[in-house]
């Protein structure tokens, strides 16, 4: 992908559309043309333009030099550096970022119908849903999330769920350039907060739900909220898709200034969910909306699901998709990567690795995991916690484990912080529990313990990291090991035997 070359007068007529103060442009000819935005001075390519990013560690001016010996072309700063580089002075490095993110990379959004969906839970699900609905109506759709990005049968990585306003820009023109029409983008709250959403404009919006998270960033959970009610206003969103089976969902519905398609069991709900089923086949949900009753399929298990298979359902009507194009779409979607993905059965325990990562998924998570039981089978839950983030939760999280059977406490990846005390803390939620508690500290040793203990009619369920290969127990990313869940867990079901008359089993 090649990013087109813009004039240094252009990039400035952009930066003055944004609110916020005066726009001073000092060097530069109006011969002088750059290509792409770049927040990482080690990212920086012959002609690219430096945005000097404040951070909570670091100031992006001190790396100009940095930049300028890589070859940038021009900086964007809000306070002038000592540079021969040409500068672009302006109130806000970071509210410039959209903008001139979708400047610099052609304007992809002007292009594709996008879809935003946010929530607390089940962004990913939904997201990988709503584009399995939009291909099923034969519009090419591309997918940016925590999972990565993907158009066709095309895939790149990307380090957050929501990206920088700048690469999010050019996966939109990657996917533009694939031949999509549409694209679906998770988004988080700290990117609606920070402003990566900034300069798009989406046909959907779609809430998923809501529950306490990211409070070490938002510092109160009416923050929190409000971060995300910003995707609902007018001028970022034509419509809402919205979940209103619970408190979060029906406020947001109420306030939305943009016309809302309630989502849920409730009788004001406009995709009503009349009833679901669901086991190791899969999920079967019956809907009511304006055109009649509707049954849909899904391999999803869980039914944690049937408000996500719901909301995609929505959103597809909203974007007038017709309803046996959408029951095919939902039909064909395979479950995301470390959601609820199912493992093991035929005479050994069944294992489920999730994401879930709050309170509310996990007792959801462990819910599912009862339903695939068989008589008499038990829950063996393995859990932790990741270090430095969200540690307000942890308790929280030991709560929703009460309702397994047995719970083997080990590492989720400490990152600098004392693997002990976090599971100090998730036991203190575990206080009163009747189920056995083992404390495994190795996660990999965790998992084949878990696995190694459960019989044939258990379930094993491996929480926190899902989809993630990656764990970390120190400040330095550098330290990071491979270490994913489904292999481990895959690895320990191989060994198992289902022969095997004496079996270790928690206490």
């Amino acid at each position: 992908m090649r990013l087109p070359l813009v004039a240094w007068p252009e990039v400035e007529r952009r930066a003055r559309t944004v609110p916020g103060g005066p726009v001073t442009r000092a060097g530069g000819a109006d011969d002088l043309t750059v290509r792409s935005l770049v927040t990482d001075s080690r990212l920086v390519t012959p002609g690219s333009l430096f945005a000097c990013v404040r951070g909570a560690t670091s100031d992006g001016h001190r790396h100009a030099p940095a930049a300028a010996a890589r070859g940038a072309a021009a900086l964007l700063v809000d306070r002038p550096v000592d540079s021969d580089l040409p500068q672009l002075c302006v109130p806000s490095v970071r509210a410039q970022l959209g903008p001139l993110g979708a400047l610099l990379a052609g304007d992809p959004a002007r292009a594709l119908q996008l879809v935003g969906v946010t929530g607390s839970n089940g962004k990913t699900t939904t997201s990988t849903l709503v584009r399995g609905v939009l291909e099923a109506a034969g519009d090419r759709t591309g997918v940016v999330g925590t999972l990565g990005a993907e158009v066709g049968d095309r895939a790149r990585g990307t380090a957050l769920t929501t990206p920088e306003a700048p690469e999010l820009q050019e996966l939109l023109r990657w996917m533009l350039d694939a031949g999509a029409r549409r694209a679906v983008v998770e988004a988080s709250s700290i990117a609606l907060d920070m402003g990566r959403m900034d300069a798009l404009a989406f046909e959907v919006a779609v809430f998923t739900g809501f529950e306490e998270d990211h409070l070490d960033h938002h510092g109160t959970l009416e923050q929190y909220w409000a971060s995300k009610a910003r995707l609902f206003e007018p001028g970022r969103s034509a419509a809402g898709v919205v979940v209103t089976d619970e408190p979060w969902g029906r406020r947001l519905a109420d306030q939305a200034r943009v016309p809302v398609t309630r989502v849920g069991s409730g009788e004001d709900a406009d995709v009503r969910v009349l009833g679901w089923r669901t086991g190791a086949g899969g999920t079967e949900v019956l809907l009511a909306d304006d055109t009649g009753g509707h049954r849909v399929h899904s391999p999803l298990v869980g039914r944690v699901h049937v408000t996500n298979l719901a909301a995609a359902w929505a959103t597809g009507r909203v974007l007038g998709v017709a309803p046996d194009r959408i029951a095919a779409g939902l039909a064909a979607v395979a479950p995301p990567r470390g959601r609820n993905t199912v493992l093991g059965g035929s005479g050994r325990p069944v294992v489920v690795v999730d994401y879930a990562h709050t309170p509310r998924a996990l007792a959801a998570a462990i819910t599912t995991a009862r339903e695939l039981t068989g008589t008499g089978g038990r829950v063996h839950l393995v859990l932790g916690a990741r270090g430095r983030r969200d540690r307000y939760k942890r308790q929280g999280l030991g709560e929703a484990a009460r309702t397994a059977d047995c719970v083997w406490l080990t590492n989720e990846g400490s990152h600098g912080e004392d693997p002990a005390a976090i599971r100090a803390e998730l036991r203190i939620g575990l206080l009163g529990s009747e189920a056995g508690v083992r404390t495994v500290p190795d996660r990999r040793e965790a998992i084949t313990a878990a696995v190694r203990a459960a019989g044939p009619a258990d379930v094993v369920l491996v929480v926190g990291r899902g989809h993630e290969t990656r764990l970390l127990d120190t400040t330095d990313p550098r330290d990071a090991v491979h270490l994913d869940d489904a292999e481990v867990a895959a690895a320990a079901l191989a060994a198992a035997s289902p022969a095997a008359d004496l079996r270790e089993r928690a206490s």
